[in-house]
This record gives structure tokens, sequence and C-alpha cells, in this order.
């Protein structure tokens, strides 16, 4: 990943918005949300839905894995389920 997470989230607010008033906060947030995603980033609730339950659940096939193995395929698709 790139930037830190600050770092990125105000240069997207400096860069989506140049009026000094009646701010686009809409355009801001979009802003924000497209520079974390470029950066690796996504945004999830904090507790997974039974959507990203079960995605996390279709993404383990049957046979033995490592344990990262299964961390890194389980957070990936729950990730992917809850993105906003």
């Amino acid at each position: 990943m790139g930037a830190d997470i600050k770092t990125a989230i105000a240069q997207a607010i400096k860069k989506a918005d140049k009026s000094w008033f009646n701010e686009d906060y809409d355009k801001q947030a979009r802003a924000v949300l497209q520079a974390l995603a470029k950066e690796g980033y996504a945004v999830v609730p904090r507790h997974p839905s039974d959507a990203a339950i079960e995605a996390g659940r279709e993404a383990m096939q049957a046979g033995r894995y490592r344990p990262s193995e299964v961390l890194t395929q389980l957070y990936r698709a729950m990730v992917e389920a809850g993105k906003l």
C-alpha cells in the first residue's frame, strides 16, 4: 500500500473540492473512497454481515491449508462482500 490512510484522505478532499462556500461533501466523500481504493484500502463494516461470512465460507475449498492461507482467503472474500 502506498500513502498512509490519513494522507490519502487529506489529499483526496483537497483535490475534490476547491470551492470556498457550498462545499460538495458527497463529491469529497466519493473522492476519499476512490483514493482509498487506489491505495488498496476498502471501507467495510466493523462486524461482518451474513453475506460476508457466507462469502468467506464459500472461498474455502475442501483440503488442507496453512493457517495463513485460510486467513488470507477468508479476509479477502469477506472484505469484497462487505464493501460499501
